[in-house]
């Protein structure tokens, strides 16, 4: 419903009839049309941000390309609710703030995964990864955004690996016994 009508038009009666339940069920779970939404804000921040692990000796370039083409793949398939995520973060404060919450919960990620880089020669030790972090999850974020919602013609496979190149262009990551597939202009 959130998708069809938006947050603003999506009725409860409406939520309820799509669902197959009766409204004093819908009250049984939930309070309000908002909290169902941020249940829903909640699972497709979760969704976007929560790669599965990969083992230790995974390429570190395969690992970015792995975490990019995951991203882009579940941008695409939300495409409609994240874009009414988008407009609600900007009315609800509650929203933004999970939406902020996840997005420094990933940085502290890539936080790690730059700085473990880094102890293992990989990466250039010049950068700095907290900086790293909100620079790349916000490239990768925005290109998204741009990649499904505008008329470009960019094919997919391209894009993930041009997401890739740039980010591990953008850490130095260089070839080493951890990067056996890394590619020599990477």
């Amino acid at each position: 419903m959130f998708e069809r009508d938006g947050f603003l038009y999506a009725r409860v009666a409406d939520i309820c009839d799509v669902a197959g339940m009766s409204h004093g069920s819908f009250y049984t779970y939930f309070v309000s049309k908002e909290e169902i939404f941020r249940e829903v804000v909640d699972s497709v921040e979760l969704n976007l941000l929560t790669v599965d692990p990969a083992p230790a000796d995974v390429d570190p370039v395969e690992r970015i390309r792995a975490a990019n083409r995951h991203y882009l793949q579940t941008y695409a398939t939300n495409n409609k609710i994240i874009n009414v995520i988008n407009q609600v973060a900007t009315i609800d404060l509650e929203v933004r703030a999970t939406r902020l919450q996840r997005q420094e919960e990933f940085a502290r990620v890539i936080d790690r995964r730059t700085r473990l880089l880094q102890e293992q020669n990989l990466a250039d030790p010049a950068i700095d990864p907290a900086y790293a972090a909100q620079a790349l999850g916000g490239m990768v974020a925005n290109f998204a955004d741009f990649l499904f919602n505008s008329s470009t013609t960019f094919d997919f496979e391209t894009a993930v690996d041009q997401l890739t190149l740039i980010w591990t262009n953008a850490l130095g990551i260089r070839p080493g016994p951890a990067a056996g597939k890394a590619t020599p202009d990477v």
